[in-house]
């Protein structure tokens, strides 16, 4: 009996560790179009790289047994270092909180019929394969 009570506490132990270790996944968003480039043409080929790390610490096969001979505890720990981004929101617009412009499985989206003399701005927003969402920076190009 006291080796199934050890092993219910430390599995409870392991539990609580694990959620206490949990951190919100951190997203990185980087462009090739430094913010403010001027673009003299009417069209512009916006990409982006993103990378959504998660920091956190999942439990996996969780399982108390009980038995005449034996009693005890198994717990799988394993982490899960990147997230799996399936498409991407791209936002765009002359408002420094620019409107969803198309989406994307690509991370690029040639733009094209831009206005001349005009600043614009634009934001991706990540989609994982879960539907989270991850909402980078929004930047910033103009036109001549």
């Amino acid at each position: 009996m006291e080796r199934v009570f050890f092993a219910v506490l430390f599995t409870l132990f392991i539990v609580a560790t694990a959620n206490t270790l949990y951190q919100e996944p951190q997203a990185v968003f980087t462009n090739d179009l430094q913010d403010g480039t001027i673009v003299y043409d009417d069209s512009v080929m916006l990409s982006w790289d993103v990378v959504v790390r998660n920091n956190s610490v999942a439990l996996s096969n969780i399982d108390i047994w009980i038995s005449n001979k034996d009693s005890g505890a198994r717990v799988g720990l394993k982490s899960s270092p990147f997230v799996e981004l399936v498409s991407y929101n791209l936002y765009l617009g002359t408002s420094p909180t620019p409107q969803l412009y198309s989406t994307t499985s690509s991370n690029s989206y040639f733009v094209d019929r831009l206005s001349p003399e005009t600043v614009y701005y634009w934001q991706i927003v990540a989609i994982d394969k879960t539907g989270n969402k991850y909402h980078g920076p929004i930047w910033y190009f103009e036109t001549r």
